[in-house]
């Protein structure tokens, strides 16, 4: 399923930049995710609920507010809280500049945690390139985003009272291609199906083991109420490498569950 959904990227573009860029990808995930056999495998439940508002302030300039509700084992436990803030400027009428902060927490989930110590925070600054590209009843979205991370580290022994002795800080690279097709139009209504695939790239010395950070295939179903309102819904399949190792062994979360989202622009 990566192979091919990574393959079709590399059929859409004919830049020999592009396609070596996307090639080294594409061989880092089939690296990471068929090479080695030292897995211990996580499999986890997780569902999503998701915010999304745009308040535009003129023809270029607007401003981003977002909120992500995550849960595991269907909606009874936490699995992360994200929040983040930021400001859009449009480029060109198909290509936005962004630049956010975002703020998050991550839960204790799974057989293997990946917050072992207890629920840790994360202050986040990212840059990001969005690319609109409409052809007939299909558009397609391309999106570039560079993240810089500070990781709290809890303190072993203070889950409930969580003490932080220091802040461990990560590069990430992230690609997502998404295709949309129209089913249906009246007015300002709209239905359309999509499918998306993002990749997740560490960097940096503290990247530990996952240079491939993650990787998250959707498949949805939207409905635009009108101009300003959005609805997406649908199945999301996350595949999550953390970045420490038990008894020498790789930990990949295998997560799947339902994404709902709440596009809004003011």
């Amino acid at each position: 399923m990566y192979y091919m959904c990574n393959r079709a990227v590399l059929f859409y573009y004919h830049e020999p930049d592009m396609k070596k860029l996307l090639t080294v990808l594409v061989m880092i995930i089939q690296l990471n995710l068929f090479g080695q056999n030292d897995r211990l495998n996580d499999y986890n439940n997780i569902n999503w609920v998701q915010t999304f508002n745009t308040i535009r302030l003129d023809s270029q300039w607007s401003l981003h507010a977002e909120y992500q509700w995550r849960r595991d084992h269907g909606l009874r436990n936490w699995q992360q809280s994200l929040l983040r803030m930021g400001v859009n400027f449009k480029l060109h009428e198909n290509v936005t500049a962004h630049l956010g902060y975002g703020w998050i927490e991550t839960f204790p989930y799974g057989d293997y945690p990946i917050a072992a110590n207890g629920t840790f925070p994360e202050h986040r600054i990212y840059e990001q390139l969005s690319f609109r590209q409409p052809v007939k009843k299909w558009l397609f979205l391309h999106r570039f985003r560079v993240e810089q991370r500070w990781l709290g580290r809890v303190k072993p022994g203070t889950t409930n009272n969580r003490e932080i002795d220091g802040w461990t800080f990560l590069h990430r690279f992230r690609y997502q291609f998404k295709s949309q097709y129209k089913l249906w139009s009246k007015n300002q209504q709209q239905l359309y199906a999509a499918a998306a695939d993002e990749i997740f790239i560490g960097a940096g010395k503290n990247a530990g083991v996952n240079i491939f950070d993650q990787n998250r295939l959707f498949l949805l179903m939207g409905y635009v109420i009108n101009k300003r309102i959005t609805l997406e819904a649908g199945y999301m399949n996350q595949t999550l490498q953390q970045g420490r190792r038990i008894n020498n062994s790789t930990i990949m979360q295998r997560n799947n569950g339902i994404v709902i989202s709440y596009f809004i622009n003011w």
